[in-house]
């Protein structure tokens, strides 16, 4: 096996780029050939095809070749011709001859060309957006890289990805069953997010901490966007960044998908990405040898290294949720940790663990968020529980309905190894201490899963009394983490809070050491964490003791303080000193949190106003009530008007009874909106007592989705919000069906609709949450499926008298099947005289490439396809 870890490693040295290969796809449709059902089946009907593919690429000038292995996955090929094994392992020994056989030729390039194992996405989504699990992907994945290793691959690439998840669970898949290098790369909407909502900095984040060779980005959108994505990458990343856009987005030219972007066009761009830190080069979509050809020879031509890196950010602290990444200290300032989720001292969350209750966990985890926690911390260390499992399933409910990132808190490895695999993110880990044992316990869990570290100063002789003591212990582990390759920036060192009542001098040692700490490691990224409360056990008044030490320790350095963020002292300590250090730039989260006065959108005018008017004492404030939130009145800037009444309790003309259905509904709606799915069944029910079915269909299940669907257009939630809302819906749904049922009554469809995946095409990822949303909007859904052929879409809709259907292609090489099938349709529509319209949608379509291929309306995503269906069907 060649070692493309000394390559790319003797090439970033020598500040070469490394070239890889372009589009497989579009390559394979200028053949014309025909006669195949995916491209895979060409490693064994046309071979020389494929070889010829690769050769021209190596020709151009790349060291990487992508094997034709995109979709070989037991779980979308299952049923199929060929196993994925034999799929895979064809795929590879295809590339190994056609790299014999050209470093035969040029034997001065022996040694430079590396065949992969390429994998995309498996094509169903992971819970809780879908119904595969983790360990169901892992398996999939195990079974395709153990194959492509065998068959003599050098390198793992998992590409085209939009899921973090599964992405960790191709990566684990790979680095725990072979020794493949990993290359990863996602791929970004128009927004440069992924369709679960993660940007780049979380991209880099979780990537990095799962600890791939080589991380990036592929396929997508414009060249504009793809330039975007390659400055955040290079701005954040300490791995070699791979770049592989298409060559633009396609369009129809005489019933052919034709991309326009030409090689010269694409290796302007990709040299821009050269110059800002991209490392390894190549293409996607629509990209030809040519494409490749152009790039290789311009950096060769003009003698262009790879950029020196002059990140500022070099030693920043990132922890992350599938889709948030947040920095911890540094320019960011000190975060609060949420520490509600732990039985010890809470009877409450001591009971909720023992019963299993996650609707009490969830009440937590949002009062602490809403509370202003940026990390959860969750503890279920409880005698008589299995804290493992209890751990994972607290972790998965969180992470189903809230994206805040998450500290993973226990004394057991055990639990923390569990937990560490199913978290879906980057977490911070607490902890570890300086006792042997215990390092040697957790340590090797960081370096395999990833995440932060909170180091505890305490090791075999105990916690010593001084702060110089506790600074040792601190350093020892920084020096044995330093072994299993964990930096700096992601320790945070704890040390120690001790109850000051018993302990008086251990309070400012704990303070002091801080400071000694910081001085030494300050510049390598190293964080400081603290269980404030700790102080003032067994004193009254805790809330003074607790939030003065917390002044001492902000200003010493503390980066991240494990509070309850109800607290309103050690909130009110937290966001004084924020401003006071500078954090809060110019005061605006604190006038906000205090007055209420601003509006994100328009903060810098009203922070002009605000600091305008008490600056020359000309602000007048109109006290109505006790306390409040002041707002700037319109036409008079000058003066605030602080409103604090609460509106008219009298409704005239309601009574009691409707009072209280009004509030039912208004839970059922916050339920759906939050996608709290446990509690749907039981509010519907109660509702179903004063209201009918229809009524709660009309007043709270539609406002909510379409409260969630705005939300989601407008980017503040994301595909698992959307998802998960679907499915409390879906349980409110079953209340209310089960109840019409006993009542005799029918639910009436507002439609059916037929959707399907082209046929040659494997992917139903996008078809399946289409699928969620209609039904949920109360249409009826035919789904035919993935792969499906055309005329069997004829003839759905022909015998069911549809009026709409939808379809879908993720891959440029299947588009052409999508505008047959559209053919097919609208000859047999017009032969019976009938109407019906047809929706089309996929990754590779526009709005322009739909119109031509003959579809009545293009939808960019599921939430239009429900306001296609309205327009339809009226209703």
């Amino acid at each position: 096996m060649a070692d493309f870890r000394k390559f790319l490693a003797d090439s970033i040295s020598n500040r070469t780029p490394v070239f890889f290969d372009g589009g497989m796809g579009t390559m394979i449709q200028k053949t014309g050939v025909i006669g195949y059902t995916i491209p895979e089946d060409l490693n064994f009907y046309h071979p020389e095809i494929i070889k010829d593919i690769h050769r021209q690429y190596l020709e151009a000038g790349s060291n990487v070749l992508t094997a034709n292995s995109f979709g070989a996955n037991p779980i979308k090929v299952e049923g199929g011709k060929f196993s994925a094994e034999q799929y895979i392992n064809e795929a590879i020994k295809l590339q190994k001859e056609v790299i014999e056989e050209f470093e035969t030729a040029h034997p001065e390039t022996k040694g430079t060309h590396f065949c992969s194992w390429d994998s995309g996405q498996i094509g169903k989504l992971l819970e809780p957006m879908g119904t595969m699990t983790f360990d169901e992907a892992y398996e999939a994945y195990k079974l395709c890289a153990v194959a492509a290793e065998k068959a003599g691959a050098d390198l793992a690439i998992i590409e085209t990805m939009s899921d973090l998840y599964e992405v960790k669970a191709a990566i684990l898949a790979v680095q725990e069953n072979t020794k493949l290098p990993v290359v990863s790369t996602m791929t970004f909407q128009s927004n440069l997010r992924t369709l679960t909502g993660a940007d780049v900095l979380t991209c880099v984040t979780y990537l990095e901490s799962l600890h791939v060779d080589v991380l990036g980005f592929n396929c997508g959108g414009s060249l504009d966007e793809d330039e975007k994505l390659a400055e955040q990458f290079c701005s954040y990343a300490h791995l070699p960044v791979l770049a592989q856009p298409n060559a633009g987005l396609p369009v129809v030219v005489n019933g052919k998908d034709v991309f326009k972007v030409e090689p010269e066009e694409f290796s302007e761009s990709q040299l821009r990405n050269f110059a800002k830190g991209i490392t390894l080069l190549g293409g996607c979509c629509g990209t030809t040898p040519g494409h490749i050809k152009a790039v290789a020879d311009k950096i060769k031509a003009g003698g262009l290294k790879l950029a020196q890196s002059s990140k500022t950010n070099e030693n920043n602290t990132y922890i992350c949720s599938y889709n948030h990444a947040i920095q911890v200290g540094g320019s960011a300032g000190p975060k609060i940790i949420g520490e509600r989720i732990n039985p010890t001292g809470k009877k409450k969350c001591k009971e909720a663990l023992q019963n299993k209750d996650m609707n009490f966990i969830l009440s937590e985890a949002e009062s602490q968020i809403n509370g202003g926690a940026h990390i959860l911390d969750v503890n279920t260390g409880l005698p008589g529980i299995d804290e493992s499992e209890m751990m994972t399933l607290a972790v998965k409910t969180i992470q189903a309905a809230f994206n805040t990132p998450l500290q993973l808190d226990s004394s057991e490895d055990k639990v923390l190894e569990h937990a560490l695999r199913y978290y879906n993110g980057k977490a911070l880990v607490n902890s570890v201490n300086g006792k042997k044992e215990v390092m040697d316990k957790v340590l090797p869990l960081i370096k395999h899963y990833g995440g932060a570290l909170v180091a505890l100063c305490i090791d075999e002789d105990g916690i010593a009394p001084t702060a110089e003591g506790r600074v040792k212990v601190a350093e020892k582990i920084i020096a044995e983490a330093s072994k299993y390759g964990i930096p700096v920036r992601d320790i945070f060192i704890d040390t120690l809070t001790l109850t000051v009542s018993s302990e008086q001098k251990a309070a400012l040692e704990t303070v002091k050491a801080i400071r000694i700490l910081k001085e030494k490691y300050g510049a390598q990224g190293i964080q400081f964490v603290l269980g404030v409360s700790n102080i003032s056990f067994g004193l009254p008044r805790r809330d003074i003791i607790n939030s003065r030490f917390f002044e001492l320790a902000l200003d010493a350095g503390l980066s991240a303080a494990i509070i309850n963020p109800a607290s309103a002292p050690m909130m009110d300590s937290y966001r004084a000193y924020r401003s006071l250090a500078g954090y809060d730039e110019n005061c605006l989260e604190y006038i906000e949190t205090y007055t209420g006065t601003v509006d994100p959108t328009t903060a810098k005018a009203k922070e002009k106003i605000i600091l305008d008017a008490i600056s020359d004492g000309t602000i007048s404030i109109c006290v109505n009530g006790s306390a409040a939130a002041a707002s700037v009145v319109a036409g008079n800037p000058r003066q605030a008007v602080l409103n604090t009444e609460k509106p008219e309790a009298k409704e005239i003309g309601k009574s009691a009874s409707s009072k209280s259905a009004d509030n039912d509904e208004t839970v059922l709606i916050q339920i759906i909106e939050k996608g709290f799915k446990d509690q749907a069944k039981d509010a519907t029910s109660k509702l179903l007592e004063k209201k009918k079915p229809v009524e709660i269909i009309d007043n709270c299940i539609v406002p909510a989705l379409d409260n969630v669907g705005k939300d989601f257009e407008k980017g503040k939630k994301f595909l698992p919000q959307l998802l998960l809302s679907a499915e409390t819906v879906s349980n409110s749904f079953a209340e209310i069906k089960d109840s019409m049922e006993k009542s005799g009554q029918a639910q009436e469809s507002k439609g059916t609709v037929v959707i399907a995946t082209v046929f040659g095409d494997i992917h139903d990822i996008g078809k399946n949450i289409v699928k969620a949303m209609l039904e949920n909007y109360g249409y009826d859904v035919i789904d035919l499926g993935k792969n499906v052929p055309a005329d069997e879409v004829v003839n759905t809709v022909l015998e069911n008298d549809i009026k709409l259907v939808g379809l879908s292609a993720l891959m440029t090489t299947t588009v052409a099947n999508m505008e047959e099938t559209i053919i097919h349709l609208r000859k047999a529509l017009a032969e019976k005289g009938r109407e019906c319209k047809i929706c089309v949608g996929g990754a590779v379509l526009t709005e322009d490439y739909a119109e031509k291929i003959g579809a009545d309306y293009y939808s960019k995503d599921a939430m239009q396809t429900v306001a296609i269906a309205r327009e339809v069907f009226g209703k």
